[in-house]
């Protein structure tokens, strides 16, 4: 794609040749180079230079497709004589834009035009002009006119010709052998080969022979299609992939399902892995689907993609990508290994895997528990000091996490016993959008690479790079629910929806110094504003500022003699016999201990239009923050106590969650959890036996807190709100008011107690 032109207009070029006054200097000199190109459907010749060319082919990579269908009307010429033809402006789906005779537009597509005029209040007088184009009529049937718009919208995507990275990508394989042709290569035809002998290794297919002599399966078997997917990899690799057409088949009875582990089980594996010293490793298991059988009854005829199988009767046998059941035929494969190697699923997580071993780094073979009686007991778990511990597996698809002291053993038994192709075996480095690396000893996780794509997204959004000039994500209790500015178009909708999903993912990553923010923005999706675009622009700006962010994996105990805990006597209230319950089915509690610690905060009428507060959540295991919270309160209330019990509220909800899933991880608890708050009415309220309560709407959060301090299934204390840490993620903050509490929990690298240290060594110098 070429420069827009100063009437708007804008081409795609089509390289022809390199100059060839320049060919013999072009290794040693390449800003000499100069390319020849042929520019839109007259062929006139223009010559573009060797950096141009480079920055055309990039924004090409980043528009992924294009096509010969107009996408919308974006202006219109005004005439300035008598017999001037009129004008619209067309913006093409392969990113040109061309001005094109109204005349032409409304012949092709009159909905698009007519919805263009009525937009801009032409209909009547175009209508006059034009009068077989019946404009006026097809304005003023509304649900007509968006029902074509969208069948207009689809064709223009289906007949699109799709382009990656600079290369145009076939939609089937008739057209893969056309664009071989063109090129002079024989690319596509080779991705085919290989995909389809990969197909032949792992016997894919039973073939019963060509279709003229073959006896075709019985009437329990479905007769569907294959098709294949073409793309172009990042590095210029051309990829295929042929994939069943398992729309055609029947709705299966059974249920599909196919889990995988969660980010904060991921994060509860990398974790566990720190603190026992063990080695942290991630592989990739190639064609994952294929090492397992289908039992849907299928078959094909082969088509010209599989070349010498084409006119074949083939009746698929292995988990084919595209049949309903593939993931859960591979997740139940993939299951039975791990078994057979030891391993048994966590209760909690299931798609986290846990293998006791002894001090001398061998299997611990424990016999299956006997049904208990009970399904709880109040006996609390005794954990083993005998120096053994638990390996982990989380199991993300085809994606492997793996925490062991030999990992290295693990993924050797995969290849060779169970004959797994293993991609990408390394220590952990890259995992889900994360980046992993070590600061010294310290295990560190940043998004760095995920940012830097956010920020190339941005460029080719809005042509520049996010605005530095930004200390925190919004402004100071910024309220985006009362912005007034103008609503988006269509297009400038999907540019935020993108920005929003991207962002959201960020958080998920362990940027949760931005989760209040896009909350609130993301109450806006359907519809969001101008000024709601500049926010989010502006958290984009943020996070590429501050991309060193980081989760540091600091596994010390953390010392919280600061905090108060008072042990009271609920004798004489209703909860003098409740005691915590423990699941009789846990397992034997190995390693090293974990103390929970959870910071809660509320920030009352967040939404001043709904009046709704905003409930935020920080949990750490030892020095670690593992897992955040930041959403608003489903009810309404109308004082701080109300907003702040709701919360507390959530966090015991979500203590209790994480604590059974480390119990069912087979870790050691230290202590009780800690939860802490700046609301001291709340805490003394919650924590004094004899506490009243006098707004009864509150009665459930406020007794489900008191039972669950009651029965010492957590340690609830009072601390200053400048110290609060859910701060962040209740409030639109203040870079001023957060950076003391911010700084050591994402940026500050090595002992967070030189931080102190530092601060004293600045006063005193000056």
């Amino acid at each position: 794609l070429l420069n827009t032109q100063e009437d708007g207009q804008r081409f795609r070029a089509k390289i022809v040749r390199l100059i060839e006054n320049f060919e013999g200097e072009r290794d040693s000199h390449p800003d000499r180079i100069q390319f020849e190109c042929e520019v839109g459907d007259k062929k006139f010749q223009e010559i573009v230079d060797y950096n141009d060319m480079c920055s055309f082919i990039e924004e090409q990579m980043q528009e992924e497709d294009g096509t010969w269908r107009f996408r919308r009307i974006t202006g219109h010429t005004i005439p300035k004589r008598k017999n001037e033809t009129i004008k619209v402006l067309i913006e093409w789906e392969s990113g040109e834009i061309t001005l094109e005779p109204v005349y032409n537009i409304g012949k092709a597509d009159p909905w698009i035009l007519a919805q263009y005029a009525q937009k801009h209040g032409l209909v009547e007088r175009w209508n006059e002009i034009w009068p077989s184009l019946k404009i006026k009529k097809h304005a003023r049937n509304e649900k007509k006119l968006l029902r074509s718009l969208k069948a207009a919208q689809r064709a223009s995507y289906k007949h699109a010709p799709k382009w990656m990275y600079g290369h145009q990508v076939p939609k089937d394989h008739d057209e893969a052998m056309r664009l071989d042709e063109v090129n002079g290569n024989h690319k596509w035809r080779d991705s085919e080969m290989l995909e389809k002998n990969q197909l032949l290794e792992y016997n894919t297919f039973e073939d019963r022979g060509h279709k003229s002599t073959a006896v075709r399966p019985g009437p329990d078997y479905t007769q569907i299609k294959l098709h294949i997917v073409y793309a172009v990899k990042h590095d210029g690799r051309y990829k295929s992939r042929i994939v069943a057409g398992g729309h055609m088949t029947e709705v299966p009875l059974e249920s599909v399902y196919s889990g995988v582990v969660s980010l904060r089980g991921v994060r509860f594996v990398i974790f566990l892995a720190e603190l026992n010293d063990l080695e942290l490793y991630q592989t990739d298991v190639g064609n994952a689907y294929l090492e397992s059988y289908t039992r849907e009854k299928v078959w094909v005829i082969g088509g010209p993609e599989l070349h010498e199988l084409k006119d074949h009767i083939l009746v698929i046998v292995k988990a084919l990508y595209g049949l309903k059941s593939s993931g859960l035929r591979w997740h139940e494969r993939f299951a039975d290994v791990l078994r057979d190697m030891g391993f048994t699923p966590c209760i909690a997580e299931p798609d986290i895997w846990m293998r006791a071993m002894g001090r001398d780094g061998n299997p611990i073979k424990t016999e299956p528990r006997k049904p208990a009686a009970k399904s709880t007991t109040f006996e609390k778990p005794i954990p083993l000091e005998d120096g053994s511990y638990y390996e982990y597996i989380a199991v993300y698809t085809d994606d492997l996490t793996i925490a062991a002291k030999d990992a290295i053993a693990i993924t050797n038994t995969l290849k060779k016993k169970y004959k797994f192709k293993l991609k990408g075996t390394a220590e952990l480095n890259f995992l889900l959008g994360c980046d992993y690396f070590r600061e010294g000893k310290t295990l560190c996780a940043s998004p760095r690479k995920y940012i830097e794509k956010m920020e190339d997204n941005y460029v080719r959004w809005f042509g520049k790079k996010p605005t530095s000039r930004v200390s925190s994500p919004l402004e100071s209790n910024d309220h985006p629910e009362l912005d007034t500015s103008d609503f988006l178009d269509e297009k400038y909708i999907r540019i935020y929806q993108s920005m929003i999903g991207s962002a959201q993912w960020l958080i998920s990553l362990g940027r949760f110094d931005i989760s209040v923010h896009v909350m609130t923005l993301s109450s806006f999706r359907a519809q969001p504003r101008q000024g709601h675009l500049d926010r989010i622009k502006r958290i984009y700006g943020y996070v590429c500022k501050m991309k060193h962010a980081a989760i540091r994996y600091r596994t010390e105990m953390p010392d919280v003699t600061d905090f108060t805990f008072v042990e009271l006597d609920w004798n004489d209230t209703p909860f003098k016999d409740v005691r915590e319950e423990y699941p009789t089915n846990l397992p034997v509690a190995r390693g090293k201990p974990v103390l929970m610690t959870t910071y809660v905060d509320a920030n009352l009428g967040h939404d001043v239009l709904s009046g709704k507060s905003v409930t935020g959540i920080l949990h750490f295991f030892n020095k670690t923050p593992i897992d955040w919270f930041s959403k608003k309160q489903g009810t309404v209330e109308t004082a701080t106590f109300g907003s702040e019990n709701n919360a507390a509220r959530a966090a015991t909800e979500q203590i209790t969650a994480n604590k059974q899933t480390l119990m069912h991880m087979g870790v050691p608890i230290q202590d009780n959890p800690i939860l802490v708050g700046d609301n001291d009415a709340v805490v003394k309220s919650d924590t004094q036996p004899k506490g009243k309560l006098h707004k009864r709407h509150l009665m459930l959060s406020y007794n489900f807190v008191r039972e669950a301090i009651a029965a010492r299934k957590l340690r609830f204390s009072h601390i200053n709100g400048e110290i609060n840490m859910s701060d962040v993620l209740s409030k639109h903050w203040a870079y001023q008011a957060v950076w003391d509490v911010l700084r050591p929990v994402l940026f500050w690298r090595g002992d967070t107690m030189k931080i102190d240290m530092k601060k004293k060594s600045t006063k005193s110098t000056k």
